[in-house]
């Protein structure tokens, strides 16, 4: 698959400037090439061996449909793996499933535009897999039958500033599905106003595992008694988790987990859970679900409290806690981590929980409203990615032209006059040096050719 130009960029909200590592296809582990921009969206950074396992980095923007048709115009191949991994998973339950997922609720009601866009577009690139929504449904709802898992976060006493909270999931299991192994972090810059959202998963997921927005609020789900009920106008709880990062957005976070709870409650959930919603500074909580409640589905909610570390952490494993108490099946050291008081940092956050085996990981250095740190790695079976650390900014405001050397959104003439009067520099603080090598080189027109005519319109 040849790269396609990058037609409109979104508006940005600021402008930096950035010289972040765009690893494009060419920096790949391997020979793999995926096309580095489309239309609404361009891949940021991307390793992948021979077998597809590594990691990508991806930006999407625009209408829900905008968005669903660049990623699966991006990642078109390994979505069509990860449906056809599913159906080799479920066999003879495959069918069964598809009808589960058609009489399922999806919420918001932009996520079936991006379900519709993405079959679109792979009617057009992959037309001989004749992938319609129903595959794309059941692939993207992994969640309803796996996932155990361990969280925490912490604010207050345990942090210093500038950072104001500290929240890490990990999500464990193995690796079900060999497009398990290609771990891709998808940033959403939607344009219908509600919050921009980063989602840890795997290729082509509108759903979240792993999800944190604007607001620095972090989203998973946990196991909890996981009995389900697959009866028709039920939402899974993949969509919950997705509808929850994407619901508020009152400037006002303290105002979030009781509108988002609140909402939650009119709908009937397909299977028990633990949905955490580790809103920073202590707004947060842990919403509890399950499919046989007399009332409302969404029927507790846990709030920190104080006899637990001060009311200053929060824990979510996969055992029953109100938050006065460490759940049983705590197995990471979470107590002793906290019953030292002084300030925590992102990197000693980050490893409470990080261990091999966990299928992914994601970590998140709140200072505020689209001001954070956010680290995340994933399992490749054998070995892991790299952690790959990113701001913010750097996921959202990074320049759309991967070969845009002179900073004008587009890569030209002007471009490559600078990396051809720059070749051959070495030794660092090369103008040229586009993959961040510490020289200019072939690489470096490699980038810059593969991006040529972005920005410059069709």
């Amino acid at each position: 698959m040849k790269p396609t130009a990058a037609l409109a960029a979104p508006p940005r909200k600021t402008i930096r400037p950035l010289r972040r590592r765009l690893l494009i296809a060419v920096t790949t582990l391997t020979a793999v090439v995926a096309p580095a921009l489309a239309q609404n969206g361009v891949i940021l950074d991307q390793q992948l061996d021979e077998n597809g396992k590594g990691y990508t980095v991806i930006r999407v923007w625009g209408s829900h449909y905008e968005m669903g048709y660049a990623q699966a115009q991006l990642l078109g191949d390994y979505i069509v793996q990860g449906v056809n991994d599913t159906k080799t998973f479920l066999g003879g339950n495959y069918d069964y499933v598809r009808a589960i997922m058609a009489g399922a609720v999806w919420m918001p009601p932009g996520i079936e535009d991006e379900i519709d866009a993405a079959v679109d577009c792979l009617a057009v690139t992959h037309p001989q897999e004749s992938i319609d929504e129903l595959d794309l449904k059941v692939t993207c709802t992994a969640g309803e039958w796996l996932y155990g898992c361990r969280s925490h976060t912490c604010w207050g006493r345990y942090v210093a500033e500038p950072i104001k909270t500290l929240s890490t999931r990990r999500l464990d299991f193995g690796t079900v599905l060999p497009s398990m192994n290609h771990h891709v972090l998808c940033t959403r810059d939607p344009a219908d106003g509600s919050p921009r959202w980063v989602n840890l998963g795997w290729a082509g997921l509108p759903t979240a595992a792993t999800g944190v927005n604007e607001f620095g609020t972090l989203v998973s789900l946990h196991d909890y008694q996981c009995q389900t009920d697959f009866a028709p106008g039920r939402m899974p709880r993949m969509i919950a988790c997705r509808y929850a990062l994407t619901f508020a957005s009152d400037p006002d976070v303290s105002t979030h987990l009781d509108t988002v709870y609140t909402e939650l409650q009119d709908y009937e959930i397909m299977t028990g859970s633990f949905v955490n919603y580790y809103a920073p500074e202590g707004y947060g909580g842990v919403m509890v679900c399950y499919p046989y409640q007399g009332g409302p589905d969404f029927y507790y909610c846990r709030a920190p409290q104080k006899v637990w570390h001060h009311g200053e952490a929060m824990i979510t494993t996969n055992a029953w806690t109100d938050g006065t108490y460490t759940p049983a099946d705590e197995n990471f050291g979470a107590d002793a981590y906290y019953d030292d008081e002084s300030p925590k940092t992102l990197e000693s956050h980050w490893h409470l929980l990080a261990n091999s085996t966990s299928l992914h990981q994601l970590s998140v250095a709140y200072r505020g409203r689209e001001d954070m740190t956010i680290w995340a790695d994933g399992r490749l079976d054998p070995g892991r990615t790299p952690r790959l650390e990113y701001e913010w900014y750097q996921l959202f405001d990074a320049p759309v032209c991967p070969g845009d050397l002179d900073g004008d959104d587009d890569t030209d003439q002007a471009d490559l006059g600078i990396l051809l009067a720059d070749w051959g520099c070495t030794g660092g603080d090369c103008p040229g040096d586009l993959d961040d090598d510490g020289d200019t080189d072939h690489a470096d027109l490699g980038v810059l050719l593969a991006d040529w005519g972005c920005g410059t319109g069709p």
